[in-house]
């Protein structure tokens, strides 16, 4: 087969009427998904509603609880506080089996 300049502009000319029609189509797409858009409603349940206050409440709670930790200081200037050996060694072993697993 050959192929000459007349066969060539024909290619042309049908690939600038496909690219043309595509245009359209996304034009046309693009109108359709804005109206769906305006339409668009959200609604959330109550469960959803008590989710976001708890999460909301916790938030605002201290990352440190300055009670427990004053009582501990107290307990150590008192010479009060007392650790067993097990409990440190058992701390320890659990600790490095969850930085395994």
């Amino acid at each position: 087969m050959r192929i000459d300049s007349n066969m060539m502009s024909g290619m042309d000319t049908l690939e600038q009427t496909s690219r043309k029609r595509n245009v359209e189509k996304v034009s046309t797409n693009e109108s359709q998904n804005t109206s769906a858009v305006e339409s668009d409603v959200v609604s959330i349940s109550e469960k959803g509603k008590d989710v976001s206050e708890m999460t909301r409440t916790l938030k605002e709670l201290p990352d440190v609880r300055a009670d427990k930790i004053a009582d501990l200081k107290e307990r150590i200037a008192n010479g009060t506080y007392n650790v067993s050996g097990k409990d440190i060694a058992a701390k320890i072993v659990n600790t490095a089996l969850e930085d395994v697993f």
